[in-house]
């Protein structure tokens, strides 16, 4: 046997071993892999009801003026008074942001001929504002609108620690899962041998949420609101955990 015929055997004899290593992985790995009808799925479910701690609210101002820059002063002006009233009432600078600022032409058509004329101009502009003493929900509601805020809505009631609350209502989840597991186990015949998936989701289905007021109502009608009594009830935060078993 000459060198060239000797160097093929040693190719051909190491690709042998090599397809055959790899076939071994293969059916190794297929027999350690549960097929679809060793597995068993479980849902488990968790409840946790938590008393808000943080008001969160939209104010606005909207401002008409058949000058722009008259519109945009007089709007910078009682932003800047909500601004202020509302630092007075200790809300954070932090907790107040700007959330919508614009200015556009305001038009009217004349029925006649259906020209636009131009009869001047709106600014508006949002702050979103968190209110951590939520005793203070309806004053800051009612001192807004005095200050010249002509839409106020979008109340919602959330748990700052919202993470914490969800931990609880998944370890509720895991738990009831379990259960289910085990009782599985007894009517079935099978054993759960190891957890091969998992996936969780949490909400919260029914958190508090309302509008307060909104510009339709004037503004003088607005100024003549008084204090109103704000509950901000419980919010329900809800965990569904969904977990796999590999099973005997």
């Amino acid at each position: 046997m000459n060198i060239l015929e000797n160097r093929y055997f040693q190719i051909l004899a190491c690709t042998f071993i090599i397809v055959l290593t790899v076939f071994v992985a293969v059916l190794i790995n297929e027999k350690s892999q549960p097929s679809e009808s060793n597995l068993i799925t479980v849902t488990g479910s968790g409840e946790v009801y938590a008393t808000p701690d943080v008001g969160v609210i939209n104010i606005s101002v909207k401002t008409e003026n058949k000058e722009v820059k008259n519109a945009t002063d007089d709007n910078n002006l009682k932003i800047n008074d909500i601004i202020a009233f509302l630092k007075d009432k200790k809300i954070d600078e932090k907790d107040i942001k700007t959330t919508n600022f614009n200015i556009y032409p305001v038009y009217s058509y004349e029925n006649r001929t259906g020209k636009r004329i131009l009869n001047g101009y709106e600014a508006n502009q949002s702050l979103t504002v968190k209110i951590r003493d939520t005793s203070k929900v309806g004053e800051i509601i009612s001192g807004a609108t005095e200050k010249g805020a002509n839409n106020i809505g979008e109340l919602t009631f959330i748990t700052d620690d919202n993470e914490t609350v969800k931990e609880q209502a998944k370890k509720l989840a895991i738990e009831n899962a379990k259960v289910k597991a085990k009782e599985l186990e007894s009517l079935l015949g099978v054993k759960m041998m190891k957890i091969v998936n998992y996936s969780e989701e949490s909400y919260m289905p029914n958190s508090t949420s309302y509008d307060a007021y909104n510009a339709g109502a004037g503004m003088e009608s607005m100024k003549a609101i008084s204090t109103p009594n704000i509950q901000t009830g419980q919010n329900k935060i809800i965990s569904t955990v969904t977990i796999t078993y590999a099973i005997q």
